[in-house]
């Protein structure tokens, strides 16, 4: 019943957890709505991607290091998987710190955005080995 079931059986014999901190609570910007979750999968937050927070609540990023991947300046740019020329919306696990029913995510262009946690977009989970 979860991701780790469908893939290939040499990429689950490398994975490694990671502790990952998030403001779970949502609509929030106090530092007692971050807490740790262990993952294998995990979705992106604002400061892993952008170095800084805009939208998330400020206090993510205290636990958090941007991937040197987005550092370095390569593009935040992710493509549809079955058209891959056509940019897509993909969000990001940080919930916006001043509405609950939206989380950050990263627009066609790069840039960082709000959309509803209802909206379908594109996704990129993160993992390690």
């Amino acid at each position: 019943g979860t991701i780790i079931a469908v893939i290939p059986a040499a990429l689950r014999a490398v994975l490694k957890s990671v502790t990952k901190y998030t403001n779970n609570t949502g609509n929030s910007s106090a530092a007692s709505a971050v807490t740790a979750t262990t993952d294998y999968f995990f979705l992106l937050s604002e400061y892993e991607v952008f170095g800084s927070t805009t939208y998330a609540n400020s206090n993510e990023a205290s636990k958090q290091a941007q991937y040197s991947y987005y550092s370095a300046g390569n593009s935040k740019v992710k493509y549809n998987h079955s058209a891959t020329k056509t940019a897509v919306i993909w969000r990001l696990r940080s919930p916006n710190a001043g509405n609950s029913t939206y989380f950050v995510l990263v627009n066609t262009d790069g840039s960082d955005g709000i959309g509803a946690a209802a909206a379908s977009v594109g996704f990129a989970p993160g993992f390690c080995v």
